[in-house]
């Protein structure tokens, strides 16, 4: 069995120092060994009857993919194509995530998870919509494209009674192209919407409205990681102010956790399956985001609402020393087991 784990990640950091020894430097980005290639060696070593190939973007190919049985986008992804995260010359520009995206859509080059559940969690106004369908609590969004009308816009919020609202692309990832806007400052000058999809609508088509929930910047944000459809670890996120620095803490209170899991259950039941060499499974790996407080309501464990999910390419914050969890230990079981299952005929 041979396994193709394809890599790129840029600000995940794998901190063990005397396991990083080991590997190439060719493998570095920025300086740095990181996750996903620290990864391929965990399973290299834990599992020496399995071939691993290790695939940086500029790799990527038709060919390089189908001498894999299975190939696992772990770090980089049509995502990282659009946001040049890394930057990759043939992938850049719309030729380039074009050529990606064809790549990542041939049934031959043996994706995992597949192309249309990736695209599935891509793409947060498909999957805000399914949980709002199955009654799974989410902010109230406005969806919108790239020919907005911004006098419209504003008369839709009005509705909603937003003081603050955000507004961000889809299939744009962390805080890539975040905008806060004050509806009172907005009703007196559009000219910062204006100039805001301006810059925006050369890299996004798509776009969703929430209200500034701010209990973003209180009570931060639970990042929740389930392992085959089940609950494995969450740690908790708040932003600093500087767009590349977080505080993370793994202790939660336990009925906000709780509350969570409960969501979280309800989430993986409505999740679409992946189709793979004739044989339904989930992800591997599955993150599901939650924020306090849905509509600005006071603090409770009943207000906590989902903000985002992400599949196996999530980041996964064990590259702060405080996180302890041995995530990729877990991944390296977890994967070669799925991959046994599915591979096998």
């Amino acid at each position: 069995m041979k396994i193709g784990i394809i890599c790129g990640k840029t600000s995940e950091e794998y901190l063990n120092k005397s396991f990083v020894k080991q590997i190439p430097k060719k493998y570095k980005i920025n300086g740095e060994i990181h996750t996903d290639v620290a990864l391929g060696y965990i399973i290299k070593d834990k599992f020496p009857d399995v071939k691993v190939d290790l695939i940086m973007p500029k790799d990527i190919s038709n060919q390089r993919l189908q001498k894999n049985d299975m190939n696992i986008p772990i770090g980089y992804d049509i995502i990282n194509a659009i946001n040049d995260d890394p930057f990759i010359q043939k992938f850049t520009g719309k030729r380039g995530i074009e050529k990606l995206d064809k790549i990542y859509s041939n049934q031959k080059n043996k994706i995992f998870p597949s192309y249309d559940f990736m695209a599935f969690i891509w793409d947060k106004k498909k999957y805000l919509k399914k949980l709002q369908k199955n009654k799974i609590p989410i902010s109230p969004t406005i969806f919108i494209t790239d020919k907005v009308n911004p006098s419209k816009l504003i008369q839709q919020i009005q509705k909603y009674k937003w003081k603050e609202f955000i507004i961000k692309p889809i299939g744009g990832t962390t805080s890539f192209g975040l905008g806060k806007f004050n509806l009172s400052e907005s009703l007196k000058d559009l000219s910062e919407i204006k100039e805001y999809f301006e810059d925006n609508n050369e890299y996004y088509s798509e776009y969703l409205v929430q209200e500034l929930i701010r209990g973003f910047g209180k009570y931060g944000e639970i990042k929740s990681f389930w392992i085959n459809g089940e609950f494995s670890y969450a740690v908790n996120i708040f932003d600093t102010g500087d767009d590349k620095e977080y505080r993370v803490e793994e202790i939660i209170d336990k009925k906000v956790i709780q509350q969570c899991e409960k969501i979280g259950k309800r989430v993986i039941r409505v999740l679409p399956k992946i189709n793979f060499n004739n044989k339904k499974s989930l992800p591997v790996m599955v993150r599901i985001d939650f924020t306090c407080c849905q509509e600005n309501k006071k603090f409770s464990p009943s207000n906590y609402f989902v903000n985002e999910i992400e599949s196996d390419i999530a980041g996964t914050y064990i590259n702060f020393p405080n996180v302890k969890y041995p995530m990729l230990e877990v991944l390296a079981d977890a994967y070669i087991k799925k991959s046994k299952v599915l591979i096998s005929k």
